[in-house]
């Protein structure tokens, strides 16, 4: 079997980890322990959207997944791969491991975040314990995660994580939060009154942002009337104030922003047994 990195250096997007024969047999076994465990108890796969956190016993998936940095292509052909060279390439590049399996005629891509806590370096004194006295290292080495970040099965990514998930890969094209200019257009919605666009946009946070993009996708502001929208918060007594030519007043503070966000972008929801009021962070459309 083979060991990959894949790295941030555009020149050396993959490298291969030559490996001695006792150590690909202890490599390939953790990963198929790792793939067990990352595939145990999973019953549900969840198309990604972004609103959406997984509960035990499911996994999110972007379906028709771009493989553009070429791991697929690497497993296929990994003579075709550089060597790793410590001459050449330096492990703090390194921002995930990954290798292959094939069962089934179906290549799935095991990958493993790689993280700088995880690099053994030489930077300093560093020295290890072996036959019954610590050793000086001259080598820079590495250990290995406890589990996968994602499997790469055919065309379909699936993992649990989006935060680090997005760590390795660009999933701009899946999911973003609202660029500068989308959140000024937002910001200048013909429903939305807000005091200063300029300062809004500059001091949106992520989490703002991320809300932004939902609720552009949703298209909630365009299909729904200003009244409609105030009359459905005062139902969970969400206050939206509008200004005197019938407009939504986007708050100053904070706090307010973000639960008129959240309002706008859906996360309030009422029991249908009790009638209790309750707000999610994660969410996906009911079978």
């Amino acid at each position: 079997m083979n060991l990959f990195a894949l790295t941030s250096v555009p020149a050396a997007r993959i490298v291969r980890f030559p490996l001695t024969q006792g150590l690909q047999e202890d490599v390939r076994a953790v990963f198929a322990e790792q793939l067990a465990a990352f595939n145990n108890g999973i019953d549900t796969v969840v198309p990604f959207d972004g609103r959406y956190r997984p509960e035990e016993g499911e996994l999110l998936a972007i379906n028709n997944f771009d493989d553009i940095d070429g791991l697929g292509a690497a497993i296929a052909n990994p003579l075709a791969v550089e060597q790793f060279d410590p001459q050449i390439h330096s492990l703090d590049s390194v921002k995930a491991l990954f290798t292959g399996s094939n069962e089934d005629g179906i290549q799935r891509t095991l990958i493993q975040l790689f993280e700088n806590r995880r690099l053994i370096a030489t930077k300093g004194l560093a020295f290890f314990y072996s036959g019954n006295t610590f050793q000086k290292m001259s080598d820079a080495g590495l250990t290995m995660d406890t589990k996968l970040l994602a499997v790469l099965e055919g065309g379909t990514l699936k993992f649990q994580s989006f935060h680090f998930l997005r760590r390795v890969f660009d999933l701009s094209d899946y999911f973003n939060e609202a660029t500068a200019e989308e959140v000024t257009a937002f910001a200048s919605h013909e429903k939305l009154s807000v005091a200063d666009i300029q300062t809004f946009t500059d001091t949106a946070s992520a989490p703002i942002r991320k809300k932004i993009t939902l609720i552009r996708q949703s298209g909630v502001l365009d299909n729904f009337t200003t009244q409609q929208i105030v009359a459905a918060a005062q139902t969970f007594n969400v206050v939206v104030q509008t200004s005197p030519d019938g407009r939504i007043v986007l708050p100053t503070n904070n706090t307010e922003l973000r639960r008129l966000l959240r309002f706008l972008d859906e996360d309030y929801y009422e029991s249908p047994l009790t009638q209790t009021h309750f707000v999610s962070n994660s969410k996906r459309v009911a079978d």
